[in-house]
């Protein structure tokens, strides 16, 4: 069994750091949805504070976006627009539907991804089919949830 190397050691910090943050950014959002403001007027100012978070690295982010090529701001735009919809339909679902049931459904994106590779990228990234059944497990684990809810 060969250890895991740095980088990818990185990687499941950040990823665990970001589901932490996520996680609370859920039941923030729940609270504004529900108490506050509209799930467009939460996305819109959501969005906005994430923003400012972000400008202190566009100094950076910058100059590598204007050596890019054209294509790769493309992706940038198309991903920004993709995050603004999904952000926005998921405070939606907040507004209506319990966050128990809204995380764990909104966070199956993955299976998205992989049809998305799959269909169109499939030189950027391989399905494997032990990917393929952890994401059947996730699904699995999303259906009994939102069976366990009985809304």
């Amino acid at each position: 069994m060969t250890m895991p190397t740095r980088q990818t050691l990185l990687g499941y910090g950040s990823a665990l750091v970001a589901a932490a943050s996520y996680g609370a950014g859920a039941i923030a959002a729940k609270k504004a949805v529900t108490d506050v403001a509209s799930p467009m007027t939460t996305t819109a100012f959501a969005l906005l504070f994430g923003t400012l978070i972000m400008l202190a690295a566009l100094p950076r982010a910058y100059g590598e976006a204007r050596s890019a090529p054209r294509r790769s701001v493309m992706f940038m735009a198309l991903a920004g627009v993709a995050g603004v919809w999904g952000v926005g339909f998921y405070h939606l679902a907040l507004m209506v539907a319990p966050v128990v049931l809204v995380t764990p459904v909104a966070n199956t994106y993955p299976l998205m991804t992989m049809v998305v590779i799959q269909l169109f990228m499939q030189r950027m990234e391989r399905v494997t089919l032990r990917t393929a059944l952890g994401a059947a497990l996730v699904v699995a684990g999303v259906g009994l949830i939102s069976v366990g809810q009985g809304t």
